[in-house]
């Protein structure tokens, strides 16, 4: 092992000394954040022990580890990317690293106060938030020393105080794994029936801290949906939740491209029937096997439209693999319209029963 810095160019997984202790250098092997490096503590607050990548989005990053205490594994997560400190640095703005940081970490402190609110509230249908822990992260002390003719930031509290949140760690495949060409519509069905129960807890307005809470999932797709043993079903990756405090945007959250209604880019105000679009666009794609991005068209690359628009969906091919009351459904999902969606979470649930009610069991 070195004792030196990290260096710029991580490597696929190395480990290295630091001062006096043990960090992982590594890049994301795969996923929207492929390429991209992370540096973490071989052992997070000298009880996690982190053994491998697991999974990438939006701004997050999950890691495989092991409780030294209880020995139970674990899930790890913190956030990824660093959007705009290394501007910040470039001009010397300690200020302004400071701010970003901390609206960077607020998404990860978010995400548990939504895990802790929804298993508060009887759902079982996501990961435990075990723990909350704070460590080093050497790659900000790296951001920083790059630039400026060799300025360092000199905020030790801030630089050793990285977030870390500690879940359970559920045994199973992500669901993207298990589409393939598509899967039948029954199973379809009962996968998303578990997840709308989740997110009819989840859109339940609560009341904290002399304010409402409201919160909209947002980014629903195959790869934040988990399927284990026995069929069971989880939502993972809460930190993409838009969360509204009153009449102001607490989170804005994540959503991903094809999958998304059109208001998540407009910046329109997202209520519950956003989530109602996702869900079709995630049906429709483990119906048919095709991803939704497929029928975005080569501008959304480019700045252009995140959502597909209603044309462009393959309704033959839907219509191949449905019968016609669950096309009916998944076409009033993905109305670009809101009001002409299901409401909420529990309106979901209903209708998706009533499906199920309809189809034959396989």
């Amino acid at each position: 092992m070195s004792s030196s810095p990290p260096f710029k160019t991580a490597a696929v997984w190395n480990e290295f000394s630091y001062r006096g202790r043990d960090f992982v250098r590594a890049t994301v092997p795969h996923g929207i954040n492929a390429g991209l490096p992370f540096v973490i503590a071989k052992r997070l607050a000298e009880r996690y022990e982190v053994r491998k990548f697991f999974a990438s989005g939006g701004c997050g990053l999950l890691l495989e580890g092991r409780d030294l205490c209880t020995e139970a594994n674990v899930l790890i997560k913190t956030t990824l990317r660093f959007d705009g400190i290394v501007t910040y640095a470039q001009s010397r703005d300690e200020e302004g690293i400071k701010r970003r940081l901390t609206e960077n970490r607020k998404l990860l402190q978010t995400e548990r106060r939504v895990m802790v609110l929804l298993k508060n509230r009887g759902c079982n249908g996501i990961p435990n938030p075990n723990d909350y822990v704070f460590d080093w992260n050497p790659q900000l002390e790296e951001l920083f020393q790059s630039q400026g003719g060799g300025w360092q930031y000199q905020d030790i509290e801030l630089l050793s105080s990285e977030h870390y949140l500690i879940m359970e760690r559920m045994e199973g495949r992500p669901l993207t794994e298990v589409i393939k060409k598509g899967m039948p519509e029954r199973t379809s069905l009962q996968i998303l029936a578990h997840v709308c129960h989740v997110l009819a807890v989840l859109h339940q307005p609560t009341q904290r801290e002399g304010r409402e809470w409201k919160l909209v999932y947002q980014d629903l797709k195959p790869d934040n949906i988990l399927i284990g043993e026995q069929n069971s079903v989880a939502l993972l990756d809460l930190g993409g939740c838009r969360l509204t405090l009153g009449t102001t945007v607490g989170n804005k959250g994540a959503f991903t491209p094809g999958y998304c209604p059109p208001e998540c880019q407009t910046g329109d105000t997202l209520t519950p029937t956003a989530d109602s679009y996702t869900v079709g666009s995630t049906l429709f794609h483990m119906l048919t096997g095709r991803r939704p991005e497929e029928f975005l068209g080569s501008n959304a690359a480019v700045g252009g439209p995140q959502s597909v628009a209603f044309r462009n969906w393959d309704w033959p091919r839907l219509e191949q693999t449905a019968r016609r009351e669950t096309q009916e459904f998944i076409r009033r999902c993905l109305s670009p319209t809101p009001s002409e969606r299901p409401a909420d979470g529990r309106a979901l649930v209903a209708e998706i029963e009533h499906l199920l009610k309809g189809s034959a069991p396989t």
